[in-house]
């Protein structure tokens, strides 16, 4: 998994891009190896704006958070995206084991056969 970290108008701060890690490091059981994630903070107009682009199985994730404050934002915009991980990954497994009985047969009235 390779996550980078980008900063536009303010100086990077290294407690801001260990907390990131630590964060990303939580969403390790909803991404494969080979996740890409580029994560961006930048300061306008005195409002943090974190945004997170997560790219896991060809699919792409992104959020995008703004707060006063840098720490709010950081926790918002990684709260959003293992929202959005948590349900791709439900979504993933409902489509696996969907309505199948031991041999693979449903009867209409959704009880096993066989």
């Amino acid at each position: 998994m390779s996550f980078e970290v980008s900063f536009r108008n303010i100086n990077p701060r290294e407690e801001v891009k260990t907390r990131a890690q630590a964060l990303y490091a939580k969403l390790d059981r909803f991404l494969d190896p080979a996740a890409d994630s580029v994560m961006t903070i930048a300061v306008e107009h005195n409002q943090a704006i974190v945004e997170l682009v997560v790219t896991s199985r060809g699919v792409t994730f992104k959020a995008k958070e703004e707060d006063p404050e840098l720490k709010a934002a950081l926790d918002k915009c990684f709260h959003t995206i293992e929202d959005q991980l948590r349900r791709n990954k439900d979504r993933r497994t409902d489509k696996k084991g969907r309505g199948e009985g031991e041999d693979g047969f449903v009867e209409e009235g959704g009880e096993q056969v066989g």
